[in-house]
């Protein structure tokens, strides 16, 4: 899914379990308006799996947007879960 020219994305972080690997981006929306998106990439083998999640609504700080996502995504695990810092697309592994 492409990216709307108007927003800026942020470095996104990883959040992994067994399961799935999730691939959170916090964007900003000029001027001073954040939301968030979570690419879900489920461990089954094929790409067909992957789905995205938009947040609905968007935040005052790039802080409240951050934790907004941070919550929905560890929600959406179960444990053991390990994190990943920023990552790039050649580091991603399916």
């Amino acid at each position: 899914m492409a990216l709307q020219p108007h927003i800026t994305p942020t470095a996104p972080t990883m959040l992994s379990d067994k399961r799935r690997t999730l691939v959170m981006h916090v964007m900003e929306d000029p001027p001073g308006r954040y939301s968030w998106r979570i690419v879900v990439e489920e461990h089954c083998g094929g790409a067909d799996c992957d789905s995205t999640i938009e947040s609905s609504m968007h935040y005052a700080s790039m802080a409240e947007a951050e934790a907004a996502c941070w919550a929905c995504g560890n929600g959406m695990l179960d444990l053991p879960r390990t994190a990943g810092g920023h990552t790039s697309p050649s580091s991603r592994h399916h």
